[in-house]
Parts: C-alpha cells; structure tokens; sequence
C-alpha cells in the first residue's frame, strides 16, 4: 500500500519523538508522584514509550482505514528491524492508552515549534 509513511523517514520520526520523551520523562520524574495503593500491580514493556508513539503517529499518515490492518501488514512485516522488541497487536493495543497523553503533548510541542520557525 503507498502511503505516507512509506515516504517518511521512520529513523527521523522515532528521533524527534524520542527526544520530546526524554525531556518528558526528566520533567516527570520531578514531579512529585501520588504513592501505588497496595496491591497495585506496575507491568512493564518491553516496547519503550518512544517506540509506541512512533508507531501511533505513522498510522495517523499510513492510509490504512485501521490500526490493526496497519499492525499486521505493515509494521509487523516491514518494520521489525526497526523495533526489535515488538509486540503482539494485541499488547500493543493495550499500551496505547500508556502514551494518550503524551501524543498530545508531542503534537502541540512540535506545533509550537513550527510556528515559532
């Protein structure tokens, strides 16, 4: 399928993205953080909130009607040397609310600076 993110360059995309999520994460951790409750179960990726974003966003320009077409055909055939720790589609749907918020943040950060260029 052509499409955009065919044309775009992934290396350049996940750098920008992953630059705006160390700045994020060093902010974070100042941040003071509400304590777990007990018993609350943290799981952990093997996939780096960096690498879920990208794939987030190259839907968004993929042309793909949806995210698991795009998953199976595309990133999972194509890119997996890209993203040596990839995911099943079905653990990477559950990781994408992880980085919502995020993704807003990148988009107005990056919007921000656009405007300012």
């Amino acid at each position: 399928m052509s499409s955009i993110v065919s044309r775009l360059d992934i290396v350049q995309i996940f750098c920008d993205v992953d630059d705006f999520c160390k700045q994020w994460e060093n902010l974070w951790q100042q941040v003071p953080q509400l304590p777990s409750t007990k018993g609350e179960r943290r799981s952990t990726s093997r996939m780096h909130l960096s690498e879920v974003m990208t794939i987030t966003n190259a839907f968004h320009g993929s042309g793909y009607k949806t995210f698991k077409e795009f998953y199976t055909l595309h990133v999972v055939q194509s890119w997996r040397g890209a993203f040596p720790n990839l995911v099943s589609y079905t653990r990477f749907v559950e990781l994408m609310p992880w980085c919502k918020m995020i993704v807003v943040l990148f988009f107005a950060y990056t919007l921000l600076r656009n405007y300012r260029d």
